[in-house]
């Protein structure tokens, strides 16, 4: 499941459903999970993913031409659960896919299958806090975001509504550029974590050992995704699962 606060850091990686194909998302999870991961957001795509980078935004497009659809990730959900019960898997979508295939049997269908928790960046807390209820009975955790312009008594609010752990967006701007992990983001997560005992997994930048170190004793999950999706796109999944294999280890080595 999810990490307890103040566990050593996980890494969480991503599946985009239909890239490069649907066939190749189940390799790609699969090398995945031998490499170590235990986190794996299997993203919806979507034409206008509005808070990724490049990288994201054009294998979404070219997973849409693959088939990638609400449909077809709950078809692969249901195989990789059962597959690798030794991985949480998230379901991470923009609203708009999910509203138009219809939040409760969305909600119903992903929690049988074996989700365990879903992002949702454009998916207020106001609009989330009516279905807290039905998330807990099914054990669907809304992983819901806090960013730097997200005013305290807000972070207040997100952290009640969380479940599982709290997405902390490490900068402004877009998925897949460089963060830096000094004093100021310091002080942003030692604010965040005044409002939750959750665990924090951090994203937007993470993409060297040097990113990972540096957010060991920070946080507890550090989203590894835009670079492990380029890795793909470049080199293959088989490539990239090596990396990740290789990266894992470099933190494993730092934080015993």
């Amino acid at each position: 499941m999810f990490p307890a606060q103040h566990e050593n850091l996980q890494i969480m990686s991503h599946a985009v459903v239909g890239f490069p194909s649907l066939e190749e998302n189940e390799k790609a999870i699969a090398g995945l999970a031998e490499a170590g991961v235990r986190l794996i957001e299997l993203q919806v795509p979507f034409s206008d993913p509005v808070a990724d980078g490049h990288t994201l935004v054009n294998a979404c497009y070219e997973a849409l031409k693959h088939g990638g659809s609400v449909r077809a990730t709950l078809d692969l959900a249901q195989k990789v659960c059962a597959r690798h019960p030794e991985v949480t898997f998230v379901l991470m979508s923009y609203l708009n896919p999910l509203y138009r295939y219809g939040l409760e049997e969305l909600f119903e269908k992903a929690a049988a299958v074996g989700i365990k928790g879903m992002i949702i960046p454009d998916w207020p807390v106001e609009e989330i806090e009516p279905w807290l209820p039905k998330l807990d009975a099914l054990g669907l955790a809304p992983i819901l975001m806090v960013t730097p312009n997200t005013a305290p008594e807000r972070v207040e609010k997100i952290a009640h509504a969380s479940r599982g752990m709290i997405y902390v967006v490490s900068r402004l701007g877009v998925t897949g550029h460089e963060t830096q992990w000094g004093e100021k983001f310091r002080k942003y997560i030692a604010e965040i974590r005044k409002h939750t005992d959750l665990p924090l997994a951090v994203g937007f930048g993470v993409r060297t050992a040097d990113d990972l170190n540096a957010l060991t004793g920070k946080a507890e999950v550090a989203a590894f995704c835009s670079q492990y999706i380029e890795w793909q796109r470049d080199e293959g999944s088989e490539v990239a699962a090596e990396k990740m294999k290789k990266v894992i280890s470099e933190i494993d080595t730092a934080t015993t």
